[in-house]
């Protein structure tokens, strides 16, 4: 079960890899000028972790939104700005509000910055594409069965083969996992992906690929927060003084890590069911050596039927069916009450994309360019419907207590039925083409375009059909110079958009940050780095500063009155982040990162907000992850993850303490193909929150483990 440190088509098995997974980024990571952070295929085995979310804690730099509304599934945020609309699957739009599991992904990749060039709408922060087991001509059968504490079990499957012209894989998983010092959470999900590849001739293959994932969970809304303070809008002066009594910004309310406040009785009790089904045709065709040709068509749908429980409007003792008084400062926590707003969501999420790239190494004169370029035509639909199931609010308000909650007892709010659907068609259109040229053995030079035609329709029932179209024109330019050959200096520059569309809804409200009347916002972004392959290449290190500008932020045209918003505000973030991935020794692997991001909103009209720090973008933060070969036969490892304190809102007036985790592991092998493996998370069973926004923060799970055993023939 030795690993080196690539495997078929040149995929990464150690910690460092030497490629992007997207032909629309031809480039080595040495050579592209841009942060790349991969979570690999080793990581993920070494963490023996099961999702996108759990492997992007390696990252640095990344936050999660917690569930908002309807919305749940994975909600990264990227050096302080929203993901949750850029994540991909093999360079392809990946959209739906599910969990992603790992059992079909390769590898993770997160690229930094402003993408545009290369992702379309959004990627302010950056983009994150899942790169998925296919078929590689490798024969193998790799079993894994996981038992975790405090009770649950997992089950994985990888199996590959080759006859003939044929290549075949299929991933498949089982788990039933109850979440730890969190009541009444428990996952369980399943799935399968099938994929195989015919060799047409010497030139063409074709690929099918499918992935169905399911799952069946209950949503954990976490805890609110204590009452925050208040500043005039108008003038940033103080008007509430908060539950600290002085204007400080606020935790979440400080009651025991496993109080939940949903149902696990009645008719309606908190549970989240998504199906989620991916279908992909891929034909790649070799012209020559220099020039290939790839066309992929893929349909996406995700349905969700979601049940969760959000804790609002914190309220006195005995106040358990009436209308909520807001605790004063200081009132003792065990005393409180808090409503419950229960609600279900319905949602139908589809897409159908079609995308086409060329890839092509030419020489004109005495320049060799590599050259990507691109056509992509997609239609994206969703229909929801939501039902109130309980008001926090308002007589007969459905309360409990917040020291003790009773998740079994009365709902005392009346179910009145669905809400009118809302269906929304976006329709996009674009064409991309990026050239890095190669001058000299010192420097190459890069020019990129890409142009957006986006088009939505939102219906509903009660309401006038609303449509925004937008045209979006995205850059980068950069160089990168070679110091030596295993080393670069590099400069970007390039930009990005925010329609107001991008979240697939639209209001006709003109104070909506989804207006209809609104343009997108844009950004820009400046980054320099340095990359260096060292120790014979197996050791990655790298190092950037960065500056992402919002130029037009959404404001209100007056700060008291807001009769409308206007794009006439400004933020930015500078940051600074290092890395290293690979192996110091053949015994000793690591990866790491560190970030440091100073955020501020630096125009607005909203004096409340002015010269505060972004939400959800903790100054500092530090993964770590090494693991060391003690012998042929044990392997020991840990890891750290730090973040420092963050804001949860643009008032800064809720924050998330700063925190260490800690992991550990120990694998030994039985027999050459046999490994068994220890996992010990959160060794200091610390108290912190891994998902929050302006509504609730998510504790993390407290101390647990899992034992695996792993049989590969």
């Amino acid at each position: 079960m030795q690993e080196t440190a690539t495997g078929p088509g040149g995929n990464p098995t150690g910690y460092r890899a030497a490629n992007p997974g997207i032909s629309r980024i031809p480039t080595s990571l040495l050579d592209t000028p841009q942060t790349i952070n991969v979570v690999t295929q080793k990581v993920i085995r070494d963490q023996n972790i099961q999702t996108m979310e759990e492997a992007l804690r390696n990252v640095p730099g990344i936050t999660f939104s917690a569930g908002e509304g309807g919305q749940q599934g994975d909600s990264p945020i990227i050096r302080g700005f929203s993901a949750r609309t850029d994540i991909f699957r093999d360079g392809l739009r990946d959209p739906g509000w599910y969990t992603r599991d790992l059992f079909s992904i390769d590898r993770v990749e997160v690229y930094k910055g402003p993408s545009a060039f290369a992702f379309g709408r959004g990627a302010t922060g950056g983009a994150i594409n899942n790169v998925s087991k296919l078929p590689t001509g490798e024969q193998f059968l790799d079993t894994t069965v996981s038992f975790v504490s405090p009770s649950g079990f997992r089950t994985d499957v990888d199996a590959s083969g080759k006859q003939g012209n044929w290549a075949g894989r299929i991933a498949g998983m089982y788990q039933d996992i109850d979440t730890q010092s969190r009541d009444n959470i428990w996952t369980k999900r399943w799935g399968v992906a099938p994929s195989v590849s015919v060799d047409i001739s010497d030139q063409t293959k074709l690929t099918l690929a499918h992935i169905y994932q399911g799952e069946e969970s209950v949503p954990d809304y976490g805890h609110p927060w204590r009452p925050a303070p208040q500043y005039s809008s108008a003038t940033g002066a103080l008007t509430n003084p908060g539950y600290n009594g002085n204007g400080t910004a606020v935790l979440p309310v400080q009651v025991p890590r496993n109080n939940w406040y949903g149902f696990t009785g009645g008719p309606f009790p908190d549970l989240v069911t998504t199906d989620t089904n991916i279908s992909t045709i891929k034909v790649d065709h070799q012209f020559n050596p220099g020039l290939k040709l790839t066309n992929a068509t893929r349909y996406v749908a995700v349905n969700r039927e979601a049940r969760p429980t959000a804790p609002r409007s914190l309220g006195l003792a005995g106040q358990l069916g009436s209308t909520a008084t807001t605790p004063p400062p200081g009132y003792p926590e065990s005393l409180m009450t808090i409503g419950r707003q229960h609600f279900q969501t319905n949602t139908d999420n589809s897409l159908l994309l079609n995308q086409t790239d060329i890839n092509a190494n030419f020489v004109t004169g005495f320049l060799l360019h590599t050259l990507a370029a691109g056509l992509e035509v997609s239609q994206e639909k969703r229909s929801q419907e939501r039902a109130n199931l309980c008001n926090p609010t308002g007589a007969g308000a459905c309360r409990t207590s917040l020291w003790t909650p009773n998740s079994n007892g009365p709902v005392y709010g009346t179910y009145t039925g669905y809400g009118p659907i809302t269906d929304t068609t976006q329709n996009l259109l674009a064409v991309y083409a990026s050239d890095q040229i190669k001058v000299n053995r010192y420097w190459e030079i890069l020019g990129a375009a890409r142009v957006d035609s986006f088009d939505s329709e939102v219906t509903n029932p009660t309401a006038a059909t609303l449509n925004r179209s937008d045209t979006l024109f995205s850059y980068r330019v950069g160089t990168v110079f070679h110091p030596t050959e295993k080393s670069s200096i590099y400069f970007a520059y390039g930009n990005s958009y925010n329609p107001s569309a991008e979240f697939g809804t639209l209001s006709s409200s003109p104070t909506s940050t989804n207006s209809v009347l609104l343009d997108p916002e844009k950004n820009i972004s400046y980054e320099a780095g340095v990359k260096v392959d060292v120790l014979q290449d197996q050791l990655s290190l790298t190092g950037a500063v960065f500056r992402i500008e919002k130029t037009n932020m959404r404001i209100p045209n007056d700060p008291v009155t807001n009769t409308f918003l206007q794009l006439d505000g400004e933020a930015k973030v500078d940051g600074v982040e290092l890395g290293a991935a690979g192996r110091i020794t053949k015994e000793w692997g690591i990866t790491t990162g560190y970030s440091h991001l100073d955020s501020e909103i630096t125009k607005t009209t909203n004096m409340a907000e002015l010269g505060r720090q972004l939400p959800n973008a903790p100054q500092d933060s530090f993964t770590l992850w090494t693991t060391y070969d003690v012998t042929s036969k044990w392997t020991v490892g840990g890891g750290a993850i730090y973040q420092s304190d963050a804001f949860a809102n643009t008032t800064n007036t809720q924050y998330v303490p700063s925190f260490w985790r800690f992991d550990a592991m120990a694998s030994y092998k039985l027999a050459a193909n046999t490994l068994i493996q220890l996992n010990i998370y959160n060794l200091t069973d610390e108290f912190y929150y891994a998902q929050y926004y302006g509504g609730h923060a998510v504790p993390v799970a407290g101390r647990y483990a899992s034992v695996s055993l792993r049989v590969r023939w």
